[in-house]
Protein backbone atom coordinates (compact mmCIF):
# COMPACT_ATOMS: atom_id res chain seq x y z
CA UNK A 1 0.00 0.00 0.00
CA UNK A 2 1.30 3.42 -0.97
CA UNK A 3 0.79 6.03 1.74
CA UNK A 4 1.56 9.73 1.46
CA UNK A 5 1.35 11.82 4.59
CA UNK A 6 -1.17 14.63 4.60
CA UNK A 7 -1.89 16.89 7.59
CA UNK A 8 -4.80 19.28 7.00
CA UNK A 9 -4.65 20.57 10.59
CA UNK A 10 -1.08 21.73 10.02
CA UNK A 11 -2.13 23.21 6.72
CA UNK A 12 -5.06 25.02 8.34
CA UNK A 13 -2.76 26.45 11.00
CA UNK A 14 -0.72 28.15 8.29
CA UNK A 15 -3.76 29.74 6.68
CA UNK A 16 -4.36 33.26 8.02
CA UNK A 17 -7.52 33.65 10.07
CA UNK A 18 -10.41 34.78 7.91
CA UNK A 19 -9.40 33.03 4.68
CA UNK A 20 -12.30 30.99 3.32
CA UNK A 21 -11.26 29.66 -0.04
CA UNK A 22 -10.58 26.39 -1.80
CA UNK A 23 -7.02 25.11 -1.90
CA UNK A 24 -5.31 24.26 -5.18
CA UNK A 25 -5.02 20.64 -4.07
CA UNK A 26 -7.00 18.28 -1.85
CA UNK A 27 -8.06 19.35 1.62
CA UNK A 28 -10.88 17.43 3.23
CA UNK A 29 -13.17 18.09 6.14
CA UNK A 30 -11.90 16.29 9.20
CA UNK A 31 -13.36 15.97 12.67
CA UNK A 32 -15.99 14.33 14.75
CA UNK A 33 -19.53 14.08 13.40
CA UNK A 34 -21.73 16.99 14.40
CA UNK A 35 -25.10 15.91 13.03
CA UNK A 36 -26.51 13.37 10.63
CA UNK A 37 -26.12 14.32 7.01
CA UNK A 38 -23.58 14.44 4.24
CA UNK A 39 -20.83 16.96 3.74
CA UNK A 40 -18.66 17.65 0.75
CA UNK A 41 -15.01 16.70 0.81
CA UNK A 42 -14.08 19.09 -1.96
CA UNK A 43 -11.20 21.30 -0.80
CA UNK A 44 -12.15 23.73 1.92
CA UNK A 45 -9.28 26.12 2.34
CA UNK A 46 -7.14 28.34 0.20
CA UNK A 47 -3.95 29.71 1.66
CA UNK A 48 -1.99 32.61 0.34
CA UNK A 49 0.30 30.32 -1.62
CA UNK A 50 1.57 30.56 -5.18
CA UNK A 51 0.88 27.77 -7.68
CA UNK A 52 3.04 24.71 -7.20
CA UNK A 53 6.57 25.30 -8.56
CA UNK A 54 7.20 23.93 -12.01
CA UNK A 55 3.53 23.09 -12.49
CA UNK A 56 1.83 25.83 -14.52
CA UNK A 57 -1.92 26.22 -14.16
CA UNK A 58 -2.46 25.22 -17.78
CA UNK A 59 -0.59 21.93 -17.46
CA UNK A 60 -2.48 18.87 -18.59
CA UNK A 61 -1.94 15.23 -17.92
CA UNK A 62 -0.73 13.14 -20.85
CA UNK A 63 -3.63 11.95 -22.95
CA UNK A 64 -4.54 8.34 -22.30
CA UNK A 65 -3.14 6.04 -25.00
CA UNK A 66 -6.61 4.59 -25.60
CA UNK A 67 -10.02 4.87 -23.98
CA UNK A 68 -10.46 2.34 -21.20
CA UNK A 69 -12.54 -0.74 -21.88
CA UNK A 70 -15.04 -2.55 -19.70
CA UNK A 71 -13.25 -4.69 -17.17
CA UNK A 72 -10.09 -2.59 -17.14
CA UNK A 73 -8.54 -2.32 -13.69
CA UNK A 74 -6.85 0.80 -12.40
CA UNK A 75 -5.32 1.95 -9.11
CA UNK A 76 -6.52 5.41 -8.03
CA UNK A 77 -5.09 7.64 -5.32
CA UNK A 78 -7.56 8.68 -2.61
CA UNK A 79 -7.25 9.99 0.98
CA UNK A 80 -7.94 8.12 4.19
CA UNK A 81 -9.70 10.74 6.28
CA UNK A 82 -9.01 8.84 9.48
CA UNK A 83 -5.23 8.68 9.09
CA UNK A 84 -4.88 11.71 6.83
CA UNK A 85 -2.81 9.65 4.37
CA UNK A 86 -3.16 9.13 0.67
CA UNK A 87 -3.69 5.50 -0.32
CA UNK A 88 -4.35 3.35 -3.40
CA UNK A 89 -7.86 2.26 -4.38
CA UNK A 90 -7.95 -0.79 -6.70
CA UNK A 91 -10.98 -0.35 -8.96
CA UNK A 92 -12.50 -1.85 -12.09
CA UNK A 93 -14.36 -0.16 -14.93
CA UNK A 94 -17.86 -1.62 -14.61
CA UNK A 95 -19.90 0.59 -16.95
CA UNK A 96 -19.39 3.16 -19.71
CA UNK A 97 -21.89 5.89 -20.49
CA UNK A 98 -22.14 8.55 -23.14
CA UNK A 99 -20.50 11.07 -20.79
CA UNK A 100 -18.90 8.96 -18.07
CA UNK A 101 -16.77 6.02 -17.03
CA UNK A 102 -18.00 4.23 -13.92
CA UNK A 103 -15.21 2.67 -11.87
CA UNK A 104 -16.05 0.76 -8.70
CA UNK A 105 -13.70 0.02 -5.82
CA UNK A 106 -13.17 -3.71 -6.01
CA UNK A 107 -14.12 -4.27 -2.36
CA UNK A 108 -17.49 -2.58 -2.94
CA UNK A 109 -18.53 -4.52 -6.04
CA UNK A 110 -21.42 -6.84 -5.23
CA UNK A 111 -21.69 -5.33 -1.75
CA UNK A 112 -22.75 -1.67 -1.82
CA UNK A 113 -22.59 -1.39 -5.61
CA UNK A 114 -24.44 -3.77 -7.92
CA UNK A 115 -25.32 -3.81 -11.59
CA UNK A 116 -28.57 -1.93 -11.03
CA UNK A 117 -26.66 0.71 -9.05
CA UNK A 118 -24.47 1.43 -12.05
CA UNK A 119 -27.40 1.63 -14.43
CA UNK A 120 -29.20 4.12 -12.18
CA UNK A 121 -26.11 6.29 -11.86
CA UNK A 122 -25.29 6.12 -15.58
CA UNK A 123 -28.84 6.99 -16.60
CA UNK A 124 -28.96 9.97 -14.20
CA UNK A 125 -25.62 11.30 -15.42
CA UNK A 126 -26.25 10.67 -19.12
CA UNK A 127 -29.96 10.69 -19.85
CA UNK A 128 -32.62 11.65 -17.36
CA UNK A 129 -33.14 13.52 -14.09
CA UNK A 130 -36.20 14.41 -12.01
CA UNK A 131 -35.88 18.00 -13.32
CA UNK A 132 -35.80 16.93 -16.97
CA UNK A 133 -36.55 13.38 -18.15
CA UNK A 134 -34.82 14.22 -21.44
CA UNK A 135 -31.53 15.44 -19.98
CA UNK A 136 -29.07 13.99 -17.54
CA UNK A 137 -26.83 15.75 -15.03
CA UNK A 138 -24.08 16.25 -17.60
CA UNK A 139 -26.20 18.06 -20.19
CA UNK A 140 -28.18 20.15 -17.68
CA UNK A 141 -25.04 21.53 -16.09
CA UNK A 142 -22.82 21.91 -19.15
CA UNK A 143 -25.55 23.66 -21.13
CA UNK A 144 -25.98 26.18 -18.32
CA UNK A 145 -22.53 26.52 -16.75
CA UNK A 146 -20.22 25.48 -19.58
CA UNK A 147 -17.98 22.50 -20.28
CA UNK A 148 -15.82 20.93 -17.56
CA UNK A 149 -12.03 20.90 -17.84
CA UNK A 150 -10.47 18.17 -19.99
CA UNK A 151 -7.14 17.38 -18.40
CA UNK A 152 -6.77 13.92 -19.98
CA UNK A 153 -7.93 14.53 -23.54
CA UNK A 154 -11.00 12.37 -23.00
CA UNK A 155 -14.37 14.13 -22.88
CA UNK A 156 -15.88 11.57 -20.54
CA UNK A 157 -15.91 12.14 -16.75
CA UNK A 158 -14.49 9.46 -14.46
CA UNK A 159 -16.80 8.54 -11.59
CA UNK A 160 -15.06 6.50 -8.91
CA UNK A 161 -17.53 4.78 -6.57
CA UNK A 162 -15.71 3.94 -3.35
CA UNK A 163 -16.18 3.69 0.38
CA UNK A 164 -14.60 7.01 1.35
CA UNK A 165 -12.52 6.31 4.43
CA UNK A 166 -13.98 8.70 6.98
CA UNK A 167 -14.89 6.25 9.75
CA UNK A 168 -18.54 7.28 9.55
CA UNK A 169 -21.48 4.98 10.14
CA UNK A 170 -25.15 5.57 9.51
CA UNK A 171 -26.37 8.35 11.75
CA UNK A 172 -23.10 10.26 11.57
CA UNK A 173 -22.08 13.22 9.47
CA UNK A 174 -20.09 11.72 6.62
CA UNK A 175 -18.18 12.72 3.51
CA UNK A 176 -20.34 11.90 0.51
CA UNK A 177 -17.94 12.83 -2.26
CA UNK A 178 -15.28 15.19 -3.49
CA UNK A 179 -13.48 16.61 -6.47
CA UNK A 180 -9.71 16.74 -6.07
CA UNK A 181 -8.04 19.62 -7.96
CA UNK A 182 -4.74 17.76 -7.66
CA UNK A 183 -6.05 15.42 -10.36
CA UNK A 184 -5.91 18.35 -12.76
CA UNK A 185 -2.09 18.38 -12.41
CA UNK A 186 0.71 15.98 -13.34
CA UNK A 187 2.43 13.32 -11.30
CA UNK A 188 3.63 13.87 -7.76
CA UNK A 189 3.03 17.39 -6.45
CA UNK A 190 4.78 18.96 -3.49
CA UNK A 191 3.58 22.01 -1.64
CA UNK A 192 6.32 24.68 -1.45
CA UNK A 193 5.59 25.58 2.19
CA UNK A 194 4.72 22.24 3.78
CA UNK A 195 6.61 19.82 1.58
CA UNK A 196 3.57 17.52 1.52
CA UNK A 197 3.52 15.24 -1.52
CA UNK A 198 0.20 14.73 -3.27
CA UNK A 199 -0.19 12.27 -6.16
CA UNK A 200 -2.42 13.13 -9.09
CA UNK A 201 -4.74 10.73 -10.88
CA UNK A 202 -4.38 12.93 -13.97
CA UNK A 203 -8.05 12.58 -14.88
CA UNK A 204 -11.31 14.54 -14.75
CA UNK A 205 -12.43 12.52 -11.77
CA UNK A 206 -15.17 12.63 -9.13
CA UNK A 207 -15.07 10.51 -5.98
CA UNK A 208 -18.52 9.29 -4.83
CA UNK A 209 -19.13 7.46 -1.57
CA UNK A 210 -20.82 4.08 -1.42
CA UNK A 211 -21.22 3.76 2.36
CA UNK A 212 -23.15 5.09 4.18
CA UNK A 213 -24.34 7.04 1.11
CA UNK A 214 -26.96 5.27 -0.99
CA UNK A 215 -25.18 6.02 -4.24
CA UNK A 216 -28.14 5.29 -6.50
CA UNK A 217 -30.69 6.99 -4.24
CA UNK A 218 -31.86 10.58 -4.71
CA UNK A 219 -29.29 11.78 -2.21
CA UNK A 220 -26.44 9.93 -3.90
CA UNK A 221 -27.37 11.16 -7.37
CA UNK A 222 -27.62 14.67 -5.93
CA UNK A 223 -24.08 14.33 -4.59
CA UNK A 224 -22.88 13.47 -8.10
CA UNK A 225 -24.57 16.62 -9.43
CA UNK A 226 -23.02 18.61 -6.58
CA UNK A 227 -19.49 17.35 -7.25
CA UNK A 228 -19.81 17.79 -11.01
CA UNK A 229 -20.49 21.50 -10.47
CA UNK A 230 -17.24 21.73 -8.49
CA UNK A 231 -15.38 20.27 -11.46
CA UNK A 232 -16.99 22.79 -13.82
CA UNK A 233 -16.45 25.72 -11.47
CA UNK A 234 -12.78 24.77 -11.15
CA UNK A 235 -12.42 25.61 -14.84
CA UNK A 236 -13.92 29.08 -14.35
CA UNK A 237 -12.73 30.18 -10.91
CA UNK A 238 -10.19 28.09 -9.01
CA UNK A 239 -10.02 30.08 -5.79
CA UNK A 240 -13.68 30.91 -5.20
CA UNK A 241 -14.76 31.32 -1.58
CA UNK A 242 -16.22 28.17 -0.11
CA UNK A 243 -19.69 29.55 0.69
CA UNK A 244 -20.19 30.61 -2.93
CA UNK A 245 -18.79 27.34 -4.26
CA UNK A 246 -20.91 25.15 -1.99
CA UNK A 247 -24.05 27.24 -2.50
CA UNK A 248 -23.72 26.98 -6.28
CA UNK A 249 -23.10 23.23 -6.03
CA UNK A 250 -26.24 22.71 -3.95
CA UNK A 251 -28.29 24.77 -6.39
CA UNK A 252 -26.82 22.69 -9.22
CA UNK A 253 -28.32 19.68 -7.42
CA UNK A 254 -31.65 21.50 -7.25
CA UNK A 255 -31.51 22.32 -10.97
CA UNK A 256 -31.15 18.60 -11.65
CA UNK A 257 -34.14 17.82 -9.42
CA UNK A 258 -32.32 16.73 -6.25
CA UNK A 259 -32.76 18.61 -2.98
CA UNK A 260 -30.12 19.03 -0.25
CA UNK A 261 -32.78 18.31 2.35
CA UNK A 262 -30.47 17.63 5.29
CA UNK A 263 -28.55 20.85 4.63
CA UNK A 264 -31.78 22.85 4.71
CA UNK A 265 -33.07 21.02 7.78
CA UNK A 266 -29.89 21.75 9.71
CA UNK A 267 -30.10 25.45 8.85
CA UNK A 268 -33.68 25.49 10.10
CA UNK A 269 -32.44 24.17 13.45
CA UNK A 270 -29.38 26.45 13.55
CA UNK A 271 -30.24 29.66 11.64
CA UNK A 272 -27.69 31.87 13.43
CA UNK A 273 -24.73 30.70 11.34
CA UNK A 274 -22.84 33.18 9.19
CA UNK A 275 -23.44 33.00 5.47
CA UNK A 276 -19.86 33.92 4.61
CA UNK A 277 -17.71 32.75 7.56
CA UNK A 278 -17.33 29.05 6.85
CA UNK A 279 -15.65 27.04 9.67
CA UNK A 280 -11.92 26.53 9.26
CA UNK A 281 -10.06 23.27 9.36
CA UNK A 282 -11.54 20.38 11.20
CA UNK A 283 -15.20 21.36 11.48
CA UNK A 284 -17.99 21.46 8.98
CA UNK A 285 -21.45 22.28 10.18
CA UNK A 286 -24.32 21.26 7.95
CA UNK A 287 -26.16 24.50 8.70
CA UNK A 288 -23.55 26.41 6.70
CA UNK A 289 -24.42 24.33 3.65
CA UNK A 290 -28.07 25.16 4.21
CA UNK A 291 -27.36 28.88 4.47
CA UNK A 292 -25.27 28.92 1.28
CA UNK A 293 -27.85 26.89 -0.62
CA UNK A 294 -30.74 29.08 0.48
CA UNK A 295 -28.82 32.23 -0.44
CA UNK A 296 -28.18 30.98 -3.98
CA UNK A 297 -31.74 29.68 -4.24
CA UNK A 298 -33.04 33.11 -3.19
CA UNK A 299 -30.95 34.72 -5.96
CA UNK A 300 -32.26 32.09 -8.37
CA UNK A 301 -35.91 32.73 -7.51
CA UNK A 302 -35.85 36.52 -7.16
CA UNK A 303 -32.94 37.73 -9.26
CA UNK A 304 -32.66 36.19 -12.67
CA UNK A 305 -33.09 32.44 -12.38
CA UNK A 306 -30.45 29.95 -13.58
CA UNK A 307 -28.64 32.58 -15.67
CA UNK A 308 -27.72 34.50 -12.51
CA UNK A 309 -26.36 31.34 -10.86
CA UNK A 310 -24.37 30.62 -14.02
CA UNK A 311 -23.00 34.17 -13.90
CA UNK A 312 -21.86 33.59 -10.30
CA UNK A 313 -20.16 30.32 -11.29
CA UNK A 314 -18.31 31.95 -14.19
CA UNK A 315 -17.40 35.17 -12.35
CA UNK A 316 -13.67 35.30 -11.56
CA UNK A 317 -14.02 37.71 -8.63
CA UNK A 318 -14.73 35.95 -5.34
CA UNK A 319 -17.24 36.13 -2.53
CA UNK A 320 -19.45 39.18 -2.14
CA UNK A 321 -17.64 41.07 -4.91
CA UNK A 322 -18.24 38.19 -7.28
CA UNK A 323 -21.95 38.07 -6.41
CA UNK A 324 -22.29 41.82 -7.01
CA UNK A 325 -20.45 41.53 -10.34
CA UNK A 326 -22.70 38.66 -11.42
CA UNK A 327 -25.83 40.65 -10.54
CA UNK A 328 -24.57 43.62 -12.59
CA UNK A 329 -23.78 41.35 -15.52
CA UNK A 330 -27.45 40.35 -15.58
CA UNK A 331 -28.62 43.99 -15.55
CA UNK A 332 -29.65 43.85 -11.88
CA UNK A 333 -29.03 46.95 -9.78
CA UNK A 334 -29.60 45.57 -6.29
CA UNK A 335 -26.50 44.62 -4.32
CA UNK A 336 -25.52 41.85 -1.94
CA UNK A 337 -26.10 44.10 1.07
CA UNK A 338 -29.70 45.03 0.28
CA UNK A 339 -30.60 41.52 -0.86
CA UNK A 340 -29.13 40.06 2.33
CA UNK A 341 -31.42 42.29 4.40
CA UNK A 342 -34.45 40.81 2.58
CA UNK A 343 -33.06 37.27 2.57
CA UNK A 344 -32.74 37.08 6.36
CA UNK A 345 -36.44 38.01 6.66
CA UNK A 346 -37.42 35.51 3.95
CA UNK A 347 -35.75 32.72 5.90
CA UNK A 348 -38.08 33.40 8.83
CA UNK A 349 -41.31 34.19 7.00
CA UNK A 350 -41.08 32.11 3.79
CA UNK A 351 -44.43 33.56 2.77
CA UNK A 352 -45.00 33.98 -0.97
CA UNK A 353 -48.41 35.56 -0.38
CA UNK A 354 -47.00 38.50 1.60
CA UNK A 355 -45.28 41.60 0.16
CA UNK A 356 -45.55 40.27 -3.40
CA UNK A 357 -43.46 37.24 -2.48
CA UNK A 358 -40.38 39.27 -1.55
CA UNK A 359 -39.99 37.29 1.66
CA UNK A 360 -40.65 33.76 0.46
CA UNK A 361 -39.38 30.74 -1.45
CA UNK A 362 -41.29 28.96 -4.19
CA UNK A 363 -39.18 25.83 -3.89
CA UNK A 364 -38.71 25.46 -0.14
CA UNK A 365 -40.91 25.50 2.95
CA UNK A 366 -38.86 26.75 5.87
CA UNK A 367 -39.66 26.73 9.56
CA UNK A 368 -36.81 28.30 11.50
CA UNK A 369 -36.20 27.53 15.13
CA UNK A 370 -36.44 30.85 16.99
CA UNK A 371 -34.58 30.50 20.27
CA UNK A 372 -35.40 33.89 21.86
CA UNK A 373 -39.07 34.35 22.73
CA UNK A 374 -40.62 36.67 25.32
CA UNK A 375 -44.16 37.22 26.60
CA UNK A 376 -43.46 38.72 30.03
CA UNK A 377 -42.34 42.35 30.30
CA UNK A 378 -40.22 44.24 31.01
CA UNK A 379 -37.42 42.09 29.66
CA UNK A 380 -33.71 42.88 29.37
CA UNK A 381 -31.35 40.58 27.50
CA UNK A 382 -27.60 40.96 27.12
CA UNK A 383 -24.77 38.95 25.62
CA UNK A 384 -26.35 38.03 22.31
CA UNK A 385 -23.71 37.19 19.70
CA UNK A 386 -23.95 38.10 16.03
CA UNK A 387 -21.45 36.78 13.54
CA UNK A 388 -20.92 38.88 10.45
CA UNK A 389 -23.51 38.12 7.76
CA UNK A 390 -25.64 36.16 10.20
CA UNK A 391 -29.05 37.03 11.63
CA UNK A 392 -30.75 36.37 14.92
CA UNK A 393 -34.51 36.24 15.54
CA UNK A 394 -36.13 37.64 18.70
CA UNK A 395 -39.88 37.19 19.07
CA UNK A 396 -41.91 39.46 21.36
CA UNK A 397 -45.39 38.11 22.05
CA UNK A 398 -48.40 39.92 23.44
CA UNK A 399 -50.13 38.27 26.35
CA UNK A 400 -53.33 40.20 25.72
CA UNK A 401 -54.57 43.74 26.22
CA UNK A 402 -53.55 46.91 24.42
CA UNK A 403 -50.38 48.30 25.95
CA UNK A 404 -48.05 49.26 23.16
CA UNK A 405 -44.43 48.19 23.20
CA UNK A 406 -41.23 50.17 23.64
CA UNK A 407 -37.94 48.57 22.52
CA UNK A 408 -34.35 49.78 22.85
CA UNK A 409 -31.76 47.82 20.88
CA UNK A 410 -27.95 48.08 20.84
CA UNK A 411 -25.35 46.24 18.77
CA UNK A 412 -21.74 46.45 19.91
CA UNK A 413 -18.77 45.75 17.66
CA UNK A 414 -15.50 44.46 19.16
CA UNK A 415 -14.02 47.96 18.95
CA UNK A 416 -17.10 49.57 20.49
CA UNK A 417 -16.92 47.13 23.39
CA UNK A 418 -13.45 48.54 24.06
CA UNK A 419 -14.79 52.09 23.98
CA UNK A 420 -13.55 52.89 20.46
CA UNK A 421 -15.89 54.36 17.87
CA UNK A 422 -16.37 51.83 15.08
CA UNK A 423 -17.93 52.66 11.73
CA UNK A 424 -16.53 49.57 9.98
CA UNK A 425 -19.84 47.74 10.11
CA UNK A 426 -23.29 48.17 8.64
CA UNK A 427 -25.95 47.46 11.25
CA UNK A 428 -29.44 46.43 10.19
CA UNK A 429 -32.49 45.78 12.35
CA UNK A 430 -35.79 44.66 10.89
CA UNK A 431 -39.03 44.55 12.88
CA UNK A 432 -41.73 42.23 11.56
CA UNK A 433 -45.28 42.83 12.76
CA UNK A 434 -47.77 39.96 12.87
CA UNK A 435 -51.55 40.22 12.95
CA UNK A 436 -53.53 37.07 13.74
CA UNK A 437 -50.38 35.03 13.29
CA UNK A 438 -49.62 36.32 9.78
CA UNK A 439 -46.96 38.88 8.83
CA UNK A 440 -48.46 42.29 8.16
CA UNK A 441 -45.53 44.70 7.94
CA UNK A 442 -41.71 44.68 7.76
CA UNK A 443 -40.10 47.81 9.15
CA UNK A 444 -36.57 49.16 9.15
CA UNK A 445 -35.65 50.25 12.67
CA UNK A 446 -33.15 53.14 12.34
CA UNK A 447 -29.81 52.46 14.01
CA UNK A 448 -27.01 54.94 14.60
CA UNK A 449 -23.47 54.41 13.36
CA UNK A 450 -22.78 52.91 16.79
CA UNK A 451 -25.60 50.43 16.44
CA UNK A 452 -28.15 52.00 18.77
CA UNK A 453 -31.84 52.46 18.06
CA UNK A 454 -35.33 52.31 19.49
CA UNK A 455 -38.89 51.76 18.37
CA UNK A 456 -42.36 52.23 19.78
CA UNK A 457 -45.22 50.10 18.53
CA UNK A 458 -48.49 51.52 19.83
CA UNK A 459 -50.52 48.68 18.27
CA UNK A 460 -48.88 45.91 20.30
CA UNK A 461 -51.57 43.93 22.07
CA UNK A 462 -54.31 45.41 19.90
CA UNK A 463 -53.96 44.74 16.18
CA UNK A 464 -50.37 43.51 16.49
CA UNK A 465 -50.00 40.28 18.46
CA UNK A 466 -46.32 39.62 17.77
CA UNK A 467 -43.19 41.48 16.75
CA UNK A 468 -40.02 39.68 15.67
CA UNK A 469 -36.75 41.60 15.62
CA UNK A 470 -34.09 40.51 13.11
CA UNK A 471 -30.66 42.10 13.69
CA UNK A 472 -27.60 41.56 11.48
CA UNK A 473 -24.15 43.01 10.92
CA UNK A 474 -22.36 43.49 7.61
CA UNK A 475 -18.74 44.68 7.83
CA UNK A 476 -17.66 47.29 5.29
CA UNK A 477 -14.19 45.76 5.34
CA UNK A 478 -13.58 42.02 4.94
CA UNK A 479 -10.78 42.32 7.50
CA UNK A 480 -13.46 42.64 10.19
CA UNK A 481 -15.63 39.78 8.91
CA UNK A 482 -14.45 37.21 11.46
CA UNK A 483 -14.98 39.33 14.57
CA UNK A 484 -18.44 38.77 16.05
CA UNK A 485 -20.54 41.59 17.43
CA UNK A 486 -22.70 41.42 20.53
CA UNK A 487 -26.13 42.87 21.15
CA UNK A 488 -28.54 43.67 23.95
CA UNK A 489 -32.11 44.89 24.14
CA UNK A 490 -34.78 46.05 26.54
CA UNK A 491 -38.52 45.77 25.89
CA UNK A 492 -41.32 47.08 28.08
CA UNK A 493 -45.02 47.63 27.72
CA UNK A 494 -46.22 51.17 27.20
CA UNK A 495 -49.33 52.83 28.57
CA UNK A 496 -52.49 53.31 26.52
CA UNK A 497 -52.04 56.15 24.03
CA UNK A 498 -54.69 58.87 23.94
CA UNK A 499 -55.14 61.76 21.51
CA UNK A 500 -56.29 65.34 21.62
CA UNK A 501 -57.71 65.91 18.10
CA UNK A 502 -59.18 69.12 16.68
CA UNK A 503 -59.58 71.21 13.53
CA UNK A 504 -58.24 74.73 13.09
CA UNK A 505 -59.06 77.16 10.27
CA UNK A 506 -56.13 78.40 8.24
CA UNK A 507 -55.66 82.11 9.10
CA UNK A 508 -54.51 82.96 5.56
CA UNK A 509 -56.53 80.80 3.18
CA UNK A 510 -60.20 80.66 4.03
CA UNK A 511 -60.86 77.38 2.20
CA UNK A 512 -58.12 75.51 4.10
CA UNK A 513 -58.33 73.80 7.48
CA UNK A 514 -55.73 71.91 9.49
CA UNK A 515 -56.62 68.73 11.35
CA UNK A 516 -54.41 68.43 14.45
CA UNK A 517 -53.75 65.32 16.56
CA UNK A 518 -51.57 65.40 19.68
CA UNK A 519 -50.69 61.90 21.03
CA UNK A 520 -49.95 61.26 24.68
CA UNK A 521 -46.78 59.32 23.69
CA UNK A 522 -44.49 59.20 20.68
CA UNK A 523 -45.85 56.87 18.02
CA UNK A 524 -42.68 55.72 16.29
CA UNK A 525 -43.19 54.71 12.67
CA UNK A 526 -47.01 54.59 12.85
CA UNK A 527 -49.02 57.72 12.04
CA UNK A 528 -52.71 58.46 12.64
CA UNK A 529 -54.94 58.31 9.55
CA UNK A 530 -57.41 60.99 8.39
CA UNK A 531 -60.74 60.57 6.61
CA UNK A 532 -62.78 63.60 5.48
CA UNK A 533 -66.18 63.55 3.78
CA UNK A 534 -68.98 65.93 2.79
CA UNK A 535 -72.25 64.08 2.70
CA UNK A 536 -71.69 61.06 0.47
CA UNK A 537 -68.58 62.55 -1.10
CA UNK A 538 -65.30 61.31 0.32
CA UNK A 539 -62.66 64.03 0.14
CA UNK A 540 -59.83 62.22 1.96
CA UNK A 541 -59.75 58.50 2.74
CA UNK A 542 -57.35 57.03 5.30
CA UNK A 543 -54.39 59.29 4.55
CA UNK A 544 -51.50 59.35 7.09
CA UNK A 545 -50.94 62.56 9.00
CA UNK A 546 -47.59 64.36 8.97
CA UNK A 547 -45.48 64.41 12.14
CA UNK A 548 -44.04 67.70 13.33
CA UNK A 549 -41.89 68.52 16.35
CA UNK A 550 -40.33 65.02 16.14
CA UNK A 551 -43.71 63.35 16.33
CA UNK A 552 -45.12 65.33 19.25
CA UNK A 553 -47.87 66.67 16.96
CA UNK A 554 -49.47 65.34 13.75
CA UNK A 555 -51.18 67.53 11.16
CA UNK A 556 -53.15 67.14 7.95
CA UNK A 557 -54.29 70.09 5.76
CA UNK A 558 -57.61 69.88 3.90
CA UNK A 559 -58.95 72.09 1.13
CA UNK A 560 -62.61 72.60 0.32
CA UNK A 561 -63.69 73.67 -3.13
CA UNK A 562 -66.24 76.45 -3.44
CA UNK A 563 -69.20 74.12 -3.98
CA UNK A 564 -68.68 72.37 -0.63
CA UNK A 565 -70.35 73.85 2.41
CA UNK A 566 -68.04 73.67 5.45
CA UNK A 567 -70.98 72.77 7.67
CA UNK A 568 -71.43 69.54 5.62
CA UNK A 569 -67.89 68.39 6.28
CA UNK A 570 -67.11 65.60 8.76
CA UNK A 571 -63.61 64.56 9.76
CA UNK A 572 -62.22 61.54 11.55
CA UNK A 573 -58.81 60.57 12.94
CA UNK A 574 -58.11 56.87 13.28
CA UNK A 575 -55.21 55.12 14.97
CA UNK A 576 -54.63 51.40 15.32
CA UNK A 577 -58.14 50.52 14.16
CA UNK A 578 -59.66 52.97 16.68
CA UNK A 579 -61.34 56.29 16.10
CA UNK A 580 -59.39 58.69 18.31
CA UNK A 581 -61.00 61.95 17.16
CA UNK A 582 -63.94 63.08 15.00
CA UNK A 583 -66.28 65.99 14.43
CA UNK A 584 -67.80 68.47 11.97
CA UNK A 585 -66.62 71.83 10.76
CA UNK A 586 -68.58 74.43 12.68
CA UNK A 587 -69.37 77.89 11.27
CA UNK A 588 -66.96 79.48 13.73
CA UNK A 589 -64.25 77.15 12.42
CA UNK A 590 -65.03 78.17 8.85
CA UNK A 591 -63.32 81.52 9.28
CA UNK A 592 -66.66 83.20 8.66
CA UNK A 593 -66.55 82.04 5.03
Amino acid sequence: MCKIGFNPHLFASLVPHGVRRIVPFLVLVYGLPLAYGWVDGTPYLVGQFSPLPGVPDSSAAPAQPAPPALGDRHSFFSVDVRTQEQYIVPATLRAIGEFCYLYVEDSQWGQTVKRETLETVRRAFDESTPADPQRGIYRIQTELFGAPPDVDGDAKIYLLLLDIRDGAVRGDEFIAGFFNPADQRRGVLRHPELGIPVRSNERDLLYIDTHPLDTDGAEGLGVIAHEFLHLIQWRHDRDETIWVNEGCADVAMFLCGYRPEKHTANFERHPLVSLTNWPLGSRSELAHYGASYLWMLYLYEHYGGPETIAAVVRERANGITGVNNALLSQGLTRTFSTIFADWKVANLLDDTQFAEGQYGYQNEELTLRVRRRHNLYPVTAKGGVLESYAADYITLLSSGGWHGLNVVFEIHSPLARRGVFDDSRLYDLKAIEFQDGRPSLVLDVPLTANGKGSMINPNFGLSVGQITLVPSVQPHDAAFADEPSTYEYHAELGTEITFNASVLPNPVHSRYWDIIAVPSSLLGVNAPLVTVSAGKTVIVSGEPMTPVQDGAIYTYPIYLSAEIEPTDVEWQVQFSDRIVGEGKLRPTEANNN
